[in-house]
């Protein structure tokens, strides 16, 4: 009996392996064919050596231009042809619309959509978001819902936002509390001796909160009080809310916080920090602060969907209203100056993740919903 096919498709082999190589293991231990539609970068060899198999996409994450939307299409759509999976799980918002259309024009098949957050379309308060947002409502809700489709969202406000918004059914949406994190890598440790660190692990874009982070940075040390901010992140050009190049070199300058760039070690970078930060404006459900949490960490965000999540205010960390600076400094310097309190926090953090966030437990609700439509 030949193996039952999966072929994930996301638009960055980089995000596959940060959010969704767990999962792929785990198919591939259950029984399945693994295969990965994606821009195959410098991470191919070690994709192919752990048995996934792999197909270029050519997806420009940046680009409106709808001639080229067709044409990534129309390659989704010979793939599917060519390799004939027996399911498609798609991640993020223009894989998922792509692969829906590929998928309902020319191979039907079950699918599953996995959104992580609502992205720029369905968050931004800007013209252009929202001249774009009733047109792609309307191409989502074709693409993701059928009787064999499942659409998996990681907080209940999305899920509230997507189902007003008319593009989620009740029937066929489902809420998986983000991507998990692998608790034996990202394992606790003691919290490093010397001048606190406070982290904020994110690419560098304007709305993961990088400009708040930085001016409480300077306040703070303004105050004198002793503490290293660091950003653990590169700018995405291929992301509209990107920083340029020259204002993060600025603030670097400034020597209000250091840059460590874009890291594949950081099981090895959380046991360096005291505070993992992030201050986004809206999350599906952050892996950075699981992993933070994981490691016996407190976590500090906004009070917003999806970090609220993770975040329990006063337990294992402190959520602070959305776009309060003040109160974001003073639960940071509450933390930097008291260790005890952040050991206390981090260890509560560690067992929310324990019990709720692990990646074997993410996993096995994601092979129950295949199960509902294979």
């Amino acid at each position: 009996m030949s193996k039952k096919r999966v072929l994930f498709v996301i638009s960055e082999d980089w995000a596959f392996i940060s959010h969704r190589l767990h999962l792929a293991d785990a198919a591939i231990k259950a029984g399945y064919e693994v295969g990965l539609l994606t821009r195959v970068t410098i991470y191919g060899d070690m994709l192919e050596a752990r048995g996934i198999k792999l197909f270029h996409w050519d997806l420009n994450r940046g680009s409106l231009n709808p001639f080229v939307a067709l044409g990534t299409v129309w390659q989704a759509a010979k793939l599917f042809r060519s390799w004939q999976p027996n399911l498609i799980h798609a991640v993020a918002q223009k894989p998922i619309l792509y692969a829906g259309i590929a998928g309902k024009l020319a191979y039907h098949c079950p699918r599953v959509s996995a959104m992580g957050g609502i992205g720029f379309i369905f968050s931004s308060q800007s013209t252009k978001a929202g001249l774009l947002r009733p047109l792609i409502s309307r191409l989502l809700r074709w693409a993701i819902n059928g009787t064999r489709t499942r659409f998996i969202l990681q907080n209940d406000d999305d899920i509230a936002l997507l189902r007003k918004l008319g593009v989620a059914r009740i029937e066929t949406v489902r809420r998986i509390k983000g991507s998990g994190v692998e608790i034996d890598d990202f394992k606790p440790s003691p919290l490093p001796k010397g001048t606190p660190m406070v982290i904020l692990p994110a690419r560098l874009l304007w709305d993961k909160g990088i400009a708040e982070f930085v001016r409480v940075a300077m306040r703070i040390k303004a105050k004198g009080i002793d503490v290293r901010f660091v950003l653990v992140g590169d700018p995405d050009p291929n992301n509209a809310a990107s920083i340029p190049e020259y204002q993060v070199q600025e603030w670097v300058d400034s020597e209000a916080v250091e840059r460590w760039g874009r890291r594949d070690d950081m099981p090895d970078i959380y046991p360096q920090s005291s505070i993992v930060c992030l201050p986004s404006y809206r999350e599906g459900l952050p892996k950075v602060l699981l992993e933070g949490a994981s490691c016996a960490r407190p976590v500090v965000a906004f009070d917003v969907p999806g970090c609220r999540e993770i975040v329990r205010d006063g337990i294992n960390g402190f959520l602070v209203p959305f776009g309060d600076e003040t109160a974001l400094e003073l639960a940071l310097i509450k933390l930097i100056q008291d260790s005890k309190l952040c050991a206390e926090m981090g260890k509560a953090g560690r067992k929310i993740v324990e019990a709720e966030f692990s990646q074997n437990i993410i996993a096995a609700e994601t092979f129950s919903v295949w199960d509902e439509v294979l």
